[in-house]
């Protein structure tokens, strides 16, 4: 089955290729025309165009990019099947190591991830955070020494994507690897599951690029490209079978969109999915860490046309046709406004991502 999927992927992307190479040779008059008004009215993307190079080359790049993407997701979905052996947890427990919100000052908040998910079998660290100032010990280890958590304990790690706030630190991503912090250290024979082919001293970290159970209860939903105008990325999420419950999605930024990360659980499990918990990359309004810059580096929106109050209400609209019962989003990378909008439409059933503060499903 494998190997079938990754000959209609090459075939697709092959026949996208040259269909991309046609319809991408020159803008339409009206993209033409967003983008030199962008250019005009906005300074700020102006400046910042200029040094990745030829305006209409980066449009350019960006529609094929969409199109390969777009090619991709359709064939897996169409040839990915539902991972009946994954089998359920009836522990559940989220404790945030690294994100924006901090229980107490004795902790570091920054704009990274890093969560730390416990389950009847398997202890998993989900991404490393950020460590922005290079530091040793990091803010991770800060905080799990503060939370009484232990290298030792961490069985298995899942890095969700190759950014800089979640691989601890920008240095990392061209090699590609991650650390804890400041230097690699030992992580004895733990299991690591990363997004694309990484490496990482005395460990084989395996490339998870299709969806695979990595324990009981607990799978990867596979890496879903993720389209930028000036980057692309590739993203996987976790899934989390709670017995009694469903399925809880665990993201790191989200960048596959909520729709893609729904539609894709749904596809790959029986079970209802229950919740979605972590970072969506919800950038509508200018507060903390979040300026305009986020608008144009870190959603698949062009950037003249950026996530609105109205696109945070149809993914909540969305969530609920779909039955998610809770949600919980991260400050890293989305606005107060956009918390905001979830917790009061999910209310009681919203879960605050505060480093220090436990998720946990057994109290329900």
């Amino acid at each position: 089955m494998k190997k079938k999927a990754i000959f209609l992927i090459c075939i697709s992307l092959f026949t996208l290729s040259l269909k991309s190479q046609h319809d991408t040779q020159e803008l339409l008059p009206k993209e033409l025309d967003a983008l030199n008004n962008a250019l005009k009215e906005d300074t700020l993307f102006s400046k910042i165009v200029t040094r990745f190079g030829d305006p209409v080359q980066l449009y350019l790049d960006y529609k094929s990019k969409v199109l390969i993407s777009d090619s991709i997701w359709n064939a897996d979905q169409k040839n990915l099947k539902y991972l009946d052996n994954i089998g359920y947890t009836e522990h559940f427990e989220m404790l945030p190591l690294i994100d924006w919100f901090t229980k107490d000052e004795s902790l570091i908040g920054e704009a990274g991830v890093s969560y730390l998910i416990r389950t009847d079998e398997e202890t998993i660290l989900f991404d490393v955070g950020l460590n922005s100032n290079n530091s040793d010990p990091s803010p991770l280890l800060n905080n799990m020494e503060r939370l009484g958590v232990s290298l030792d304990e961490i069985d298995i790690i899942v890095i969700s994507h190759n950014h800089g706030d979640h691989v601890g630190g920008n240095q990392w991503t061209n090699i590609p690897t991650f650390s804890l912090t400041k230097n690699q250290i030992d992580l004895g024979k733990k299991i690591v599951y990363t997004p694309t082919p990484m490496t990482y001293p005395g460990l084989d970290p395996i490339y998870s690029r299709e969806p695979i159970k990595i324990a009981e209860g607990v799978s990867t939903i596979g890496v879903i490209p993720c389209p930028m105008f000036f980057t692309d990325i590739g993203e996987q999420a976790l899934a989390i079978n709670v017995k009694g419950k469903g399925i809880i999605i665990i993201s790191g930024c989200g960048h596959q969109t909520i729709e893609k990360l729904i539609l894709r659980s749904e596809l790959l499990f029986n079970e209802e999915i229950y919740g979605l918990l972590g970072g969506f990359h919800l950038p509508v309004t200018e507060c903390r860490n979040i300026d305009k810059i986020y608008q144009y580096f870190i959603t698949n929106r062009l950037p003249w046309d950026p996530l609105t109050k109205k696109d945070i209400q149809s993914n909540i609209e969305f969530l609920k046709s779909h039955g998610i019962k809770i949600t919980g989003v991260s400050g890293h990378d989305s606005c107060d406004d956009s918390i905001n909008a979830f917790k009061n439409a999910y209310k009681n059933e919203y879960f605050n991502i505060v480093v220090g503060e436990k998720i946990t499903l057994n109290d329900q």
